[in-house]
């Protein structure tokens, strides 16, 4: 993991200078060319019904407009933070951080789709299920720190231009991870098969489990929140640094929470499935099934945010 870091890191110091230093208030909502990007980008979306597609954008209108009161809420608060730092409007703003980060995670990304999948292909266990969603949340914020401190201190380039366009290459180089994990996951699926192991479970030992649980929240966490970099950004433009660098860690924690309980629900939802199939008989053989359709879909996913970035 250290080394796949150290090379990313470099690669971004390489890819991720960015002339434009303009910068948005994270209270503020995207402008209008930016509404109209994101509305001419293909989604796999586009290829459900319609009136799914209906019900998901006004939900996700919903979603949006929640986030964009609570920014307004915060910006009220980090400017009474730098009167009175340690006031009520500081625990205010941590939990509003914490809030952002519950409704902030239902949006697109933050990994859902990738835990949701994991842990419906294969067997896991309940602590499995919170390493997956509290490492994944807690990487995506970090990474989102790391570039907003690499630009605004090291740099000196401390526009939301140069951070955006950055993270849009550590989601190319994250989009890439994602499909080896996927290939290198489909691969040990298939071996199984064809070798006809008769592990019920899909998958494979405990600490194999761990690699690639850890290797897939590695490669998903690699690309940097949009909301928490926004946030400590104007956290330090309004020089209330530690209240800022705690909200990160508040918005963090919301994040796991939404993340994890997709990742519960995932596993409850495998469970149920799995007790039903046992009353049928079925080769061996298919029990690895589900976990290589599960690889190839992540693998599937990740080729889909390399060639058209949610960013």
């Amino acid at each position: 993991m250290i080394r796949i870091l150290s090379f990313f890191i470099i690669l971004v110091f390489i890819l991720g200078l960015a002339p434009d230093s303009s910068s948005q208030s994270p209270f503020q909502t995207p402008s209008q060319e930016q509404s109209k990007k994101q509305e001419k980008a293909f989604s796999p979306a586009d290829l459900l019904p319609g009136w799914i597609k209906e019900l998901g954008q006004k939900a996700m209108a919903r979603i949006i407009n929640w986030q964009a009161q609570l920014r307004q809420k915060a910006g009220t608060y980090a400017r009474q933070i730098r009167e009175n730092p340690w006031g009520g409007a500081f625990w205010s703003y941590l939990g509003l951080a914490f809030g952002y980060g519950v409704i902030h995670a239902l949006g697109p990304g933050h990994g859902k789709v990738f835990v949701s999948t994991y842990f419906l292909s294969r067997k896991g266990s309940i602590s499995q299920g919170f390493l997956m969603g509290g490492l994944m949340s807690f990487l995506h914020v970090l990474s989102a720190v790391v570039l907003v401190f690499l630009f605004y201190f090291v740099l000196k380039a401390g526009g939301l231009g140069s951070v955006e366009d950055a993270g849009k290459h550590m989601q190319k180089i994250s989009a890439g991870l994602i499909c080896v994990v996927g290939l290198v996951m489909a691969w040990k699926s298939m071996r199984a098969i064809l070798h006809g192991q008769t592990d019920k479970c899909g998958c494979c030992s405990s600490n194999t489990d761990k690699k690639g649980i850890l290797s897939l929240c590695l490669a998903v966490g690699l690309v940097p929140c949009p909301g928490a970099a926004l946030i400590l950004f104007f956290s330090i433009t309004l020089d209330i640094l530690p209240a800022g660098l705690l909200a990160m860690i508040f918005l963090a924690s919301g994040l796991a929470l939404t993340t994890t309980s997709f990742a519960l629900a995932s596993l409850f939802a495998r469970n149920m499935l799995a007790r039903v199939a046992t009353k049928a008989p079925v080769s061996p053989r298919l029990y690895h099934a589900p976990a290589l359709l599960g690889a190839i879909f992540i693998t599937f996913l990740g080729a889909v945010l390399y060639f058209n970035p949610v960013m």
